[in-house]
């Protein structure tokens, strides 16, 4: 949230938590008497979400989906806000002077003046008019604020209609069954009660108060970092502001009236998308008049497979700062047989506010130390930035403005955000959100009565006796031991189906992927088929160490072999942010390694149509690895390794027909006697490090032509093979480098490209698996990302031991090409145009150019390429990724 705003902010990462973990906060109050009531309409039906608003207080809540509200407060005499959109505005004066008080409230409708009021000369709609002083004045409630301290509240609860049996058995994070956590039809409940401290310009800080959640065996995140957008910032949760600069450009505004609510007029304009995107909202925004500011907000849109509507109200604190004081957001989300609702309402009540243009401190509220506020030096502004400041006030200030004036004064208060920029000193422009969770454990329902603002519902009230009870059944079962046929069930149960946590000590968790888990099962045409067992030890002494223990057994049926690898380790052991991994084992692997093809693509595509993608080799190996991380943004590595290398021929046939055979299991370009295929022994080390920033410029945020969020990466790594050593013959070494950035202006655009280039000093002896493989995939359907991956060339027969130089590029929108056309106008889609690049003495400029349509029906990816060699063209295809990420 951008200064005194309070919002959410809707990323993929929170949507993803959101169906998984989808936590909320709470706000806290003193032991105080109790005011309760119901908000209802002139026939008696409940209001929902109206928001209520407490002078002197500086406090607003909400009623719940039944009407119901629930506030706590000292005895006095308060005067109370009541509104909801739709209905007359309620002024209530409330004396307080007993242990509770019922107070109902009753709703009226509102009719909007229109026109014949309200008198707009010209032929346009008023809305433009209203629209263009909002939008040039919104980077000044942007900045607006200097600092405030707020008590936060917030509740959500979400619940599954349905869950796909294939969700049902995904493991989380811990090795438990999605299942296990979540079922069908019923409400989860989440509450917190939160300190936020705000300090211009992008410092905030939280404190989690305490926390009560009816979700039972998950401890979800303590806060969410993601309150921190505004409408008035151009991209706020990802989508285009109707107060944006270019917003004139994606939508069209409608007039519908006004209201007078005390000295000032409210405009009610309505928003319409210009297009359908995930990128913008539709719904109504309310306008104060003569100041331009937000009064309240109800947009509506989707994300991905989510549809959401928002809703803000907004109160004038003192000193014009409207300042958001209640936010809901509702919703439902549905994809591959998952659907679901979700609900999430915050309250907020505001201790202090500093000014950032008067430095006044509100009224009715402590003084604070403003020497201690981190923000930017106090020094004279120069003339550069008061001539543009002027210049904007002058725009603004007139009575009509027109598309160019708007323009125009984004453009200068860019320009402005830039020199102060410039002149800032002590403090970062970067965002920085700190969390301290200091959280107790409130359980007992009396103790959260003098703590929440938004009263339970029948159904949130329900879950919470369902998580008692679970829990205290989980408690029962732990001290009673289990025998006869529930033992025996138990162990037949978790030997077929296996088990996250074999182990009863907090310290360590222990995990057996069990007989029937689908990742025990390969084949491939030199294997066979592949038969594996899987356990994993993980003992953690503190909250920082961990000791990973991890084997993995299996056979080999075709080729008659036993084949394994034992790995270790220490994490934060021998030092901060320190990594030591040690591994053993013997098994087959593809020469390509993390760039092969994916092992169960390349098992359907040789089981069911005799053609064996994969070249595999197999290795007796000890290794060990180094990380440490240095700093924020830089990592060093070291390895050595030895290898004992074995070639490999098929040894199964194609089960379907006999008339088919597989390829033999040999690189193309390759003999079967090449020594660089034949049996060795390797000894080589390598070092490297990683370097890896996100760059987050301040006034990109006001900017549609810069990316929100940038990340650049260098890789630096060498690698030296060694004669000699453990009857090594290994003699070659090598340099590489990696250039990668990454940058998104929104869920569906952005760009991703990359240069890796490296030279062998010297290539006298390697194995083939040593050599340089590219990414690549020849390969008709993937399971891997377009991004950078060259798609019509062989996956092995450009390899080399000697120079090289691959480049990538994709440019990633929401509309480029076929989008445009009704027949594909899919809200979640996106398409990307990409160009990969690869150069080495046996393939001269070599470049492919593509396209792609991303995300059809949250599935996959669908492109097509084509290479070229210099300026002549080599081929053209077609190609699926089944991944969800382009």
């Amino acid at each position: 949230m951008k200064p005194g705003n309070l919002t959410y902010s809707f990323d993929w990462i929170f949507l993803k938590t959101l169906l998984i973990f989808l936590f909320a906060m709470i706000f806290g109050a003193a032991k105080a008497q109790v005011i309760y009531g119901k908000i209802s309409d002139e026939n008696d039906k409940p209001v929902p979400y109206a928001t209520i608003f407490i002078s002197e207080t500086k406090e607003g809540t909400t009623s719940n989906i039944d009407g119901n509200f629930h506030l706590q407060l000292p005895k006095g005499t308060y005067h109370f806000t009541v509104r909801s959109m739709g209905y007359l505005q309620q002024n209530k004066q409330i004396t307080l002077d007993r242990d509770s008080l019922y107070l109902p409230i009753t709703m009226h409708v509102q009719k909007f003046e229109l026109k014949e009021v309200k008198i707009f000369p010209g032929k346009e709609d008023p809305a433009y008019l209203i629209m263009r002083k909002a939008i040039a004045k919104a980077p000044y409630f942007r900045d607006r604020i200097k600092h405030y301290t707020a008590d936060l509240y917030i509740k959500s609860n979400f619940e599954f209609q349905n869950i796909p049996k294939i969700i049902k058995q995904q493991e989380m994070d811990d090795g438990r069954k999605f299942k296990d956590y979540f079922k069908e039809n019923v409400t989860y409940v989440i509450e917190s009660h939160n300190k936020i401290t705000y300090d211009y310009p992008n410092s905030y800080k939280q404190q989690v108060i305490s926390k009560r959640t009816s979700l039972t065996g998950i401890d979800e995140p303590p806060v969410m970092g993601l309150m921190t957008e505004s409408f008035y910032q151009e991209r706020p949760a990802e989508v285009i502001s109707p107060l944006a600069p270019m917003a004139l450009r994606h939508y069209e505004f409608q007039y519908e009236g006004f209201i007078t609510v005390g000295d000032f007029d409210v405009f009610k304009i309505k928003v319409t998308p210009k297009r359908k995107s995930d990128e913008l909202v539709d719904g109504y925004i309310y306008i104060v008049d003569q100041l331009w500011c937000i009064y309240n907000i109800d947009f509506s849109s989707t994300i991905k497979f989510v549809e959401y509507r928002i809703k803000q109200q907004f109160e004038n604190l003192g000193n014009e700062n409207w300042l958001p004081v209640t936010h809901h957001l509702t919703g439902n989300f549905g994809a591959l047989g998952m659907r679901g609702n979700f609900y999430y309402g915050a309250s907020v009540k505001y201790d202090s506010i500093v000014d950032n243009y008067t430095s006044g401190v509100l009224p009715e509220v402590a003084e604070i130390d403003t020497a201690k506020i981190e923000t930017v030096v106090e020094k004279e502004e120069n003339e550069d930035i008061k001539k543009m400041q002027q210049e904007v006030e002058s725009i603004t200030q007139k009575e009509h403005m027109s598309n160019a004036d708007v323009r125009k004064v984004a453009r200068l208060n860019r320009q402005i955000t830039k020199e102060q920029f410039k002149e800032m000193e002590t403090t970062n422009y970067f965002q920085s959100y700190d969390i301290e969770d200091k959280k107790t454990t409130a359980s007992r329902e009396e103790a959260w009565d003098s703590i929440r603002t938004i009263p339970l519902t029948p159904a949130e009230v329900q879950s919470y006796q369902m998580a008692d009870s679970i829990q205290a059944l989980h408690n029962m079962s732990r001290d009673t031991s289990a025998v006869g046929s529930k033992a025996k069930n138990k162990f037949v149960k978790t030997l077929l189906a296996g088990s996250f946590d074999l182990s009863s000590d907090s310290l360590i968790r222990l995990r057996y992927r069990g007989l029937l888990d689908p990742n025990n099962f390969d084949y491939n045409a030199v294997d066979g088929y592949k038969f594996m067992q899987y356990m994993r030890l993980r003992y953690n002494p503190d909250t920082a160490k961990f000791l990973n223990f991890e084997g993995q057994l299996g056979y080999a049926f075709n080729r008659k072999t036993l084949f394994g690898n034992f790995n270790t380790s220490f994490i934060n052991v021998f030092g901060k942010m320190n990594r030591v991994d040690l591994s053993i084992g013997k098994e087959s692997r593809d020469f390509k390694g993390t760039n092969g093809i994916t092992p169960v693509v390349n098992a359907v595509s040789t089981f069911f149509f005799a053609e064996n993608y994969m070249r595999l080799y197999e290795t007796s190996f000890v290794s060990m690895n180094i990380s440490q991380r240095l700093q924020k943004n830089l990592t060093l590595r070291a390895n050595a390794a030895y290898n004992h290398f074995y070639p490999l021929s098929n040894h199964a046939s194609f089960p379907l027909s006999d008339k088919k055979h597989y390829a033999p299991n040999i690189p193309k370009g390759y003999e079967a006697d090449s020594p660089y295929l034949s049996q060795q022994q390797s000894f080589s080390y390598a070092a490297g490090a990683t370097y890896r920033k996100r760059i987050r410029k301040p006034w990109a945020q006001q900017s549609p032509f810069l990316f929100l969020s940038d990340f650049y990466r260098f890789d630096l790594n060498f690698q030296q093979g060694v004669k000699d050593i453990f009857s090594s013959v290994s003699d070659f070494s090598r340099i590489d480098f990696r250039f990668q950035h990454q940058a998104n202006l929104s869920i569906s655009t952005g760009i991703d490209w990359s240069v890796n280039a490296g030279y062998f000093f010297n290539a006298d002896q390697l194995h083939f698996s040593q050599f340089k493989h590219f990414n690549t995939s020849n390969i008709p359907v993937s399971m891997k990302s377009f991004s950078g991956m060259l798609q019509l060339i062989d996956d092995y027969q450009y390899s080399t031991n000697k120079s090289y130089v691959n480049a990538s590029f994709e440019l990633r929108s929401e509309y480029l090409l076929l989008r445009y056309l009704s027949l594909v106008n899919r809200k979640a889609w996106s398409e990307s145009l990409h160009f990969n690049y690869l150069t080495t003495p046996a393939l001269h400029n070599y470049w492919e150019l593509g396209y792609s349509l991303n995300n059809l029906f949250f599935v996959g990816n669908l492109g097509v390429f084509t290479g070229f060699e210099g300026g002549e063209f080599k081929s053209v295809g077609f190609k699926f990724s089944l991944s969800l990420t382009d």
